[in-house]
């Protein structure tokens, strides 16, 4: 199925193409785990002969994030999670397993510091917090340069994680119910709603790819309109 894409033309098309994703993530999966066994070996081999294990360390990191990444897709799958377009989100809630943010250090004087997912995380370990944080700033002029130029270096330090704080437009007990259901699974990198103005809201849930580039797949939660505004 490597090569195959999956088409949806009404929203019963949706039920087969789910099962199809999930046979997907298998093979993937299985791709990677194989994968994986052979960087083992490459470190093996590399140990015994007191060569450096450096790039097969990484390379064996890189295989294991993204096994853990179409783990975490077939869950919410199997759990019924439709995967939806990507769209711009408003983060609500993020999952981590640490006690507060790290410390940011930035030559920025703009730097934006905001709850982080751990992404690497396995599903159903670690809690959800408001992606909010509440920070001291330690920031200050560094020693001048061989210029003579003052640098400003940004350091902000969080308070612990706060609970998440739901916005207005989302204080319908369905949807805090189907959140509610999103969050204990603990599969979603970071939950939120779909940036349209609050026309509509969409809750959906986001897995972050370990390869980067804003890559990330976007799983339908909820979905509610006000017909008063039709």
């Amino acid at each position: 199925m490597s090569d195959t894409t999956l088409v949806a033309l009404s929203p019963a098309d949706m039920v087969p193409a789910q099962k199809d994703l999930i046979a997907w993530c298998v093979n993937k999966i299985r791709a990677l785990v194989d994968e994986a066994d052979e960087f083992e070996l490459q470190q093996k081999l590399c140990l015994e002969n007191g060569w450096k294990t450096s790039v097969v360390v990484n390379s064996l990191n890189r295989c294991v994030r993204r096994m853990r990444y179409y783990e975490k897709m077939k869950a919410a799958l199997e759990a019924g999670y439709l995967l939806v377009p990507n769209m711009p989100v408003d983060v609500i809630a993020v999952r981590v397993n640490r006690a507060k943010q790290a410390e940011t250090f930035s030559s920025s004087r703009w730097h934006h510091f905001a709850a982080t997912p751990q992404a690497s995380l396995p599903a159903g370990v670690g809690r959800y917090v408001d992606d909010e944080l509440t920070h001291r700033d330690e920031s200050y002029a560094a020693e001048k340069n061989d210029k003579g130029e003052t640098k400003h270096v940004t350091h902000l330090v969080s308070d612990e994680y706060d609970d998440v704080d739901f916005p207005v437009v989302a204080m319908k007990p369905v949807i805090l119910e189907a959140a509610a259901r999103a969050m204990a699974l603990k599969v979603f990198d970071q939950i939120g709603m779909v940036s349209n103005e609050g026309r509509d809201p969409i809750l959906v849930g986001q897995l972050l790819d370990p390869r980067g580039n804003r890559r990330r797949s976007t799983f339908f939660i909820a979905w509610w309109v006000d017909p008063a505004t039709l």
